[in-house]
């Protein structure tokens, strides 16, 4: 994983990042009124952030962080 990257995020990238968040609410079943949703949203943004770029590995990453944090 890269360091934090602070550039501006470009539409593109907000979805990217939406469409995993997406998916990973769908796989673990997270209704969108959860509590749930800001951290998967904040896993979601942090890992993009430290270089997680390619949307398979970022998915693959949030869902393996859930089901530590389970």
């Amino acid at each position: 994983m890269k360091k934090w990257s602070n550039e501006p995020m470009l539409p593109r990238h907000v979805e990217l990042c939406q469409r995993v968040f997406d998916a990973a609410r769908a796989a673990r079943g997270i209704s969108a009124d959860s509590d749930a949703n800001d951290p998967v949203a904040a896993l979601v943004l942090t890992l993009y952030r430290h270089g997680v770029w390619d949307e398979e590995e970022l998915l693959r990453r949030v869902l393996q962080a859930l089901d530590e944090t389970s």
